[in-house]
């Protein structure tokens, strides 16, 4: 390893406190294929997504303008997570940490349940059913209950009912980057899970005012 190498994992390995780390901030993300200082790097583009015949079926009956996407309306974790221009606020409190998104028309809010466990019964929604818990310094998400108006990329991937994410946060750095792995399973749609990674940057910088038009 590089001396910038260790210095920086030296210092994403805090003391434990006994306590889970504190992820509020505001990020913005890293584009892909940036190397950050400690060799971390992002991984996977949401068009390596590998479906099963039927599903590639329906993504080519699909029509392209009608991407959730275009027409200002909120696309879901999945797709939100991977993009370039993609900044977030992390608000923590007891029970939940709430994930906001400065393009509030595509990523809308998202509430991330500590204390408690999926919901027998709900509708299906944009942004799912959100629990997490700790692991060490990772927070883990599983999030179910998604509806069929989002897609998993912009070439009209689709997905069943039976769509799960399984998420994993974690500051790396001392803090100054949040990493960012999430897997997708979906056995109906989906050849084998799939998995991505993203490095997101903590910042000063405010949100700006959105407003998305056609």
């Amino acid at each position: 390893l590089s001396c910038a190498a260790m210095t920086f994992s030296l210092k994403a390995q805090s003391k434990s406190t006994g306590k889970p780390p504190d992820l509020t901030g505001i990020y913005e993300a890293v584009p892909l294929g940036t190397t950050l200082p400690g060799g971390w790097k992002g991984s996977g583009t949401l068009a390596d997504i590998d479906l099963k015949p039927a599903a590639i079926a329906e993504a080519k009956a699909r029509n392209l303008e009608d991407d959730p996407a275009k027409n200002c309306q909120v696309v879901g974790p999945f797709r939100m997570m991977a993009r370039d221009d993609n900044k977030i606020e992390v608000v923590t409190s007891p029970d939940r940490i709430n994930v906001m998104f400065e393009n509030n028309a595509l990523g809308n809010m998202r509430q991330i349940f500590l204390q408690r466990k999926h919901l027998e019964k709900m509708d299906p929604t944009w942004m799912g059913d959100s629990v997490g818990s700790w692991e060490g310094d990772t927070l883990v998400v599983d999030a179910t209950g998604f509806n069929e108006r989002i897609w998993l990329n912009d070439a009209g991937a689709p997905h069943s009912k039976g769509l799960r994410l399984i998420e994993h946060y974690r500051l790396v750095g001392g803090g100054e980057f949040l990493e960012y792995k999430v897997t997708a399973e979906d056995p109906e749609v989906l050849n084998k899970p799939y998995m991505y990674t993203r490095y997101y940057r903590r910042t000063k910088v405010e949100f700006k005012e959105d407003f998305c038009g056609r």
